[in-house]
Formats: C-alpha cells, structure tokens, sequence
C-alpha cells in the first residue's frame, strides 16, 4: 500500500524536488465477509492528493531521490559480492570480477590525461602536428584543467565519426547480449563441457551498470560471479577458482561483433554493414578482500557512475523536437549528438535497418528520436541476472515498512489495518485507486512541513517524462 510521507515533522515524499501528485484512495477489503472500509483517502491529504517519490536516478533531476537510488544501488551490487540482503555470507568465497568494457574511437576528443593515474602530472591532449584533412589541426597540446568544458568534445566535428558513435550507443544492448553468450560457450569449450554440461555445474551471474563518458558514448563496468548450480548458496566448481573465465572473457571480448547499418560509410563498411564492436581498451580484474578491487570498493565506484548525468543535466528528458533542442543551452559537441540522433532517426530505411539489427519490431517512435537525448543510448543503466542479488523493489519495500513501522512506534499507535487487525494480515486485501494528477508539490495551507505556498510554487517542477 502507498503510504504518504507528508507526516509532522517530515519532508514531503522524502524531500523530493518534482514528486508525482496522485489523486484516489486505499481500501481495505475483508476477504471473508467481502466488508470494505476506505483506509486512506487523497482528499485528506495536504493539498488533496497524496505525494510519491519520483525515483529519478539523476541528480541534477532530484538530489534526493539520487541519494536513495545511489544507496539502494551499492546494496545491491555489495549484496552480491559479500552477502546480505537474502544473499548468504558464503558468496564471499566466490571468484568474482570487475570488467570494464569501452567504446571504439570515432575521432580525437579533448581529454585530460595524467601520467601514473589521478594526482600525476597532467599531460598534453594529443601531441600531434599538421592539420587534419578538412584544414583543422591535427592535435592538441593544451593540459585541461578537470573543469574544461572542452573536455570530451571533438578536435574536428567533420572528423568526428557522430553517426557511428549514436548507432554504438543503440547497438550496446546487443553487444552486451552477443558477448555474454559467447562467453557461456567459450568457457564451457575451455572446461571441457557442454553449454547444457555448464549449466548443470555452474551459473555465472553479472550486475552491469552503463557510464555515459564525456565525449557522448557509453562504458560497461560490470561484475561476473561465478556460483555452483544452486546459485549463490552453492560451491562454485574447482575450474572457477583459476583465471580460466578471465582469459575466455578476454578472447570473446575482442572477437564479438554485431552487424549493423553504417551511417558513416568511409571505406571500412562492407555491403552488408558495419561491424559494432568493443574498444580495443578493456580492463579485466579480480575481485579481491581488500584493495581497489574490494568488493566494497567496486560497490561505490558503480554507485557513483549510475547516479551521473551526462551534459551537466541539460538533458534529463527526452527531446521533443528539434525546435525545442535550439532553446537548450548545450555544448557544440553534445548538439550535434542530438542533431545526428534526429537525422538518423527521421530517416524511415535507417531506423528500419537498425531495428532489424536490435532485433526488435519497429515502434510509434524511431528509437533514436526516442533516445536522442542519451545520444542513442535506450538500454537500462542497471541490470542484474536474477540470481545475482536482492532487488530494487524488495529494498524499497524493506524501507516502505521500516518507515511506517517507526512511524506508528513513534506516534504511539499500533500498526493496523481498516479492520483493526495486525498490517499485513492475510485477511484483509489492499486495494489502491490513484490516478496521475500531476508533477511536483501542491501544499494547502495544511501543510504540516511548514513550506509556504511560495515555496512550493518556486520548487524545480517539470513537465516531462524523468528517466529513471
């Protein structure tokens, strides 16, 4: 049941900066007697409708629903390599590692490169001489500072390949479907075994979390486990405890490729299309106790990463059209990714061709129209196998009773439903009728947060759709 959170004392929906207004109300239906009784009702609410968070995983879109989804995010991921959360402790003794996965090159960007890693010296972008082909020049030899807004844009935008670049970002799904099924049958040809002989011995079980880099493509980092054939409360076999699954990732990675249409023909195409594959910089590493490697160590670093926001936030919603795009405020580079989503996109024989090589039926929207703001990119920023660890669902669901449990503890009433009987008990069915009635905060003079009509008038609220 969807409780509010607009109790004394407390924020609205958690502090959230464009929650979801939702107006109706919760029955309590006795399944015995078939008696129902209203449990709560929006129009007794503060403004006559009852706030929810917006679960916005960006944090220029909601700090603080970010800071929930980041938490809820290193649990996840931390749950899966040390135990907790439903996860038994003895998953800690399985060989696990940290695989990041790059993009190609489509052209030199700006980049900030520091000799032996963070805290080194800075060294010049691109060291290079002459001109490029269309009169531009050829290098860089500038040592930006961290905070350069040229960072990640193109030394030549009639260099810079853009229409491979969003096409990469559409085809990663694929990509990443290709290299994990390769990697099954690799790994069960290394050990001797059938994939079906595989599976009866082993599950390997991921969590992947999608970086957007600077320059407007996308990074994989993603963590493989390897359990017995029970999941994680089963012995790994003996043949995971070495490097084989390291050094048959390594192959497949280099070998993998998806065919797709290239809209950048430059000699490199072949007549059925252009092969979509990993960058040639691809870090394989071990999971260890303590260290960089550490479990809890990687939990933060994908944390961190799922909760950015590529373009500074300029683009946390969909683009609508290309007469809304020119009243952005956007770097050149980050436009003309956009621009080129759109002219793929409006092309009806190139979105075609791109849907048969994602293997999925063409929609209402050309899918590159639909994610132009993420530069092509329509994948899910998270995704776990199911065996890998809790879900985002039951820890908000632990969190949802935790807080109406102290709620009632600290108001000095017991937690009970409509009929009087413990909450939860099977004898009574919930049943919730909301409906959307808006985005952000409509506070009457009820308010029991004590935010005057000013404020919440002056609150960052939105009209389109929040990627979540």
């Amino acid at each position: 049941m969807i409780m509010s959170e607009a109790v004394a004392g407390r924020p609205v929906a958690g502090g959230c900066s464009r929650p979801i207004r939702l107006s109706g109300h919760v029955d309590h239906v006795d399944t015995g007697t078939g008696e129902v009784r209203r449990a709560l009702s929006g129009a007794d609410l503060p403004g006559g409708v009852l706030h929810v968070r917006c679960n916005n995983r960006r944090e220029s879109a909601c700090p603080a629903c970010s800071a929930v989804y980041k938490r809820d995010s290193r649990r996840l991921v931390l749950a899966g390599l040390a135990g907790g959360k439903g996860v038994p402790d003895s998953v800690s003794g399985h060989p696990a590692w940290f695989v990041t996965l790059t993009a190609p090159s489509f052209g030199p960007v700006h980049s900030r490169r520091q000799q032996g890693g963070n805290g080194g010296r800075v060294r010049a972008c691109h060291p290079r001489r002459g001109l490029c082909p269309h009169g531009e020049p050829a290098g860089c030899h500038e040592r930006h500072h961290e905070a350069d807004s040229r960072l990640g844009s193109a030394l030549c935008v009639d260099c810079y390949q853009y229409g491979r670049s969003v096409v990469w970002n559409a085809l990663v799904p694929k990509l990443w479907k290709a290299t994990r099924d390769g990697m099954e049958s690799a790994v069960a040809a290394a050990a001797g075994l059938t994939v079906a002989g595989l599976r009866r011995s082993a599950r390997m079980s991921f969590v992947k979390v999608a970086e957007m880099q600077s320059r407007g493509v996308v990074h994989l980092h993603v963590v493989i486990r390897v359990d017995g054939p029970g999941g994680p409360g089963s012995a790994p076999p003996a043949w995971a405890a070495g490097e084989l699954v390291a050094d048959t990732l390594r192959d497949v990675v280099g070998s993998v490729a998806v065919r797709a249409p290239d809209p950048d023909p430059l000699g490199t195409s072949t007549d059925d299309g252009w092969e979509v594959r990993w960058g040639v910089q691809v870090d394989i590493r071990r999971i260890t106790v303590d260290g960089a490697a550490a479990g809890g160590a990687v939990a933060n670093y994908l944390a961190k990463y799922i909760t950015k926001s590529a373009g500074g936030g300029a683009l946390d919603h969909p683009v609508r059209s290309l007469a809304a795009l020119e009243r952005l405020t956007l770097p050149a580079h980050l436009r003309r990714l956009v621009e080129t989503c759109w002219r793929l996109g409006k092309d009806a024989a190139f979105s075609s061709a791109l849907d048969e090589a994602l293997g999925r039926e063409s929609g209402d929207v050309p899918r590159l129209l639909r994610w132009a703001h993420q530069a092509g990119f329509g994948g899910h920023w998270l995704t776990k196998s199911r065996a890998y660890s809790t879900t985002f669902t039951s820890l908000r669901s632990a969190r949802r009773v935790w807080s109406r449990t102290l709620g009632a503890a600290l108001s000095g009433h017991p937690l009970v439903d409509a009929f009087g009987r413990v909450d939860g008990d099977p004898a009574t069915d919930v049943i919730g009728t909301w409906a959307y009635a808006g985005r952000g905060l409509q506070l009457g003079r009820a308010d029991p947060s004590g935010l005057s009509s000013a404020r919440a008038a002056s609150s960052p609220v939105g009209t389109g759709s929040a990627e979540r």
